[in-house]
């Protein structure tokens, strides 16, 4: 088996599985595309145009910006006469055809299709991508990680054998997709290990969501040498998505030493920039999320504040963290007020912190564990007897979350609005919507009177009639 990962292409499909699951605006589209070219992807795919649902003037900009910044189009469609010729109407480094094969796909939603018939169309359609003079033309035998998980494996060794058919025919990949998340870590190394033994193409892995596995199901198979292997930003697809990029390539940079081509260094802020532009937000069990960077319990917070690295791995502190948050809590570490009072100037004893840690528990438990940042800076005002920096207090303690509410007057350009606001560092996101309210902006408010609120009403003063704002933690 060549070395763990050489060779390995990663396939961005976030403009394409992705738009299954959110469908964005051109300019949107245009910006996701640039964010994947920030990171140094080298193959993405997008989806075939399919009027009058969607039209090649929502695709044609997409395909063209990608192609002027070198990277390898692949578009995605059906194993069909009218998608391949569809196909010919870009500029494409390469196709992507697909079909389902397992029984139940084929009885139930290709209407009894026989499995002779199923390998015609592909055949037929692979020939006429061939036609077109594509350098890469890829297979997907949709569901057929089914077979190797009931045990069907006559049936799987059948459609191995039928690659060296595909490869005749002009197919230089053949694409493996575990299609309703079926697999586990262990069952996918072994899966795609069978299934390189066998193949007369390199293999393209995809894994879908629905127990969790897709991630660490894509890792074993990069391992495993698989020649492409397929990821979205945050990993968003049909229900709930395929293998996240970050998931994929974190680990095999920075606890396999593997190179996938992707700027490692840049993808916090690219996960930052895609939740903006899209306002999805990252689940707080993300790497990435805000909570990622919060610790919690008051033992671990004393030993961070010496080696952050003894609960954080270094390679997410050296790429994603500029630093970490520690969580005011009942739990907090008496050692966390030593080191706050120590960045004031200002000397304490360890019975003045502990005190503090106890207050801090008290006013946690009265508040049901939601305290305001100016309450605690209060309290610990009274308690240790110095105001605490604001500066310090971000420091450790993060910033709250807003959801500001905004009622615009009539009239006014709310895209140019949304654009601006996608700029500023603490928004985290801005969506549209209707009724009392006509944006949501979803940001970091820090202690002190230069934060988003108060930015907010200074930008937008007499374009605002009616601003809310709540807080959360």
């Amino acid at each position: 088996m060549p070395e763990a990962g050489s060779g390995t292409v990663l396939l961005d499909s976030t403009l394409r599985e992705g738009e299954l699951y959110r469908v964005l605006p051109l300019r949107k589209k245009l910006r996701v595309a640039g964010i994947l070219a920030e990171l140094g992807l080298k193959r993405v795919e997008v989806t075939l145009d399919y009027p009058p649902k969607t039209t090649e003037a929502e695709v044609r900009p997409v395909v063209d910006y990608l192609n002027d910044r070198g990277i390898e189009v692949v578009m995605h469609g059906r194993a069909h006469r009218s998608d391949v010729e569809a196909f010919g109407k870009y500029e494409l480094h390469g196709v992507a055809v697909y079909l389902a094969v397992s029984r139940i796909h084929r009885e139930h939603k290709l209407r009894g299709m026989t499995e002779e018939e199923m390998r015609l169309r592909l055949l037929e359609a692979v020939e006429l991508c061939r036609s077109y003079g594509y350098r890469y033309i890829r297979v997907t035998l949709e569901d057929v990680s089914r077979l190797y998980v009931e045990g069907n494996r006559d049936e799987l060794d059948g459609l191995l054998a039928f690659t060296e058919e595909l490869r005749s025919a002009g197919a230089t990949m053949v694409s493996l997709p575990d299609t309703s998340g079926l697999m586990t870590p262990s069952q996918a190394s072994s899966f795609i290990r069978y299934c390189r033994e066998r193949s007369a193409l390199p293999i393209a892995c995809h894994y879908h969501n629905d127990y969790g596995f897709a991630s660490a199901n894509t890792v074993v198979s990069v391992l495993e040498g698989v020649e492409e292997a397929h990821v979205t930003l945050m990993g968003i697809g049909d229900r709930n998505g395929i293998a996240d990029l970050y998931e994929v390539v974190a680990p095999l940079s920075d606890l396999h030493g593997i190179d996938l081509g992707v700027r490692r260094d840049r993808l916090a802020w690219a996960y930052a920039e895609f939740s903006r532009l899209t306002g999805i937000r990252l689940p707080w069990r993300h790497p990435l999320s805000s909570d990622a960077r919060t610790v919690r319990a008051g033992v671990h917070q004393a030993m961070v504040l010496k080696r952050p690295d003894g609960y954080v791995p270094a390679g997410k502190l050296r790429n994603d963290f500029e630093d970490l948050t520690l969580a005011p809590s009942p739990l907090m570490s008496h050692k966390v007020f030593l080191e706050l009072a120590k960045r004031a100037g200002v000397k304490i004893t360890e019975e003045e912190a502990r005190k503090a840690a106890e207050q801090v528990s008290q006013l946690y438990l009265m508040h049901n564990g939601r305290v305001r940042s100016s309450e605690l800076r209060e309290l610990l005002r009274n308690v240790l007897g110095f105001d605490v920096p604001e500066e310090a207090m971000r420091a450790y303690f993060g910033l709250e979350r807003a959801y500001v509410l905004m009622k615009l007057r009539p009239q006014v350009d709310v895209t140019s609005i949304v654009e601006d606001l996608l700029t500023w560092p603490e928004v985290e996101s801005v969506d549209e919507v209707y009724g009392d309210a006509d944006l949501v902006v979803v940001g970091k408010v820090a202690i002190g009177p230069d934060n988003l609120v108060e930015r907010l009403r200074r930008r937008y003063q007499g374009v605002v009639e009616e601003m809310k704002v709540l807080i959360t933690d």
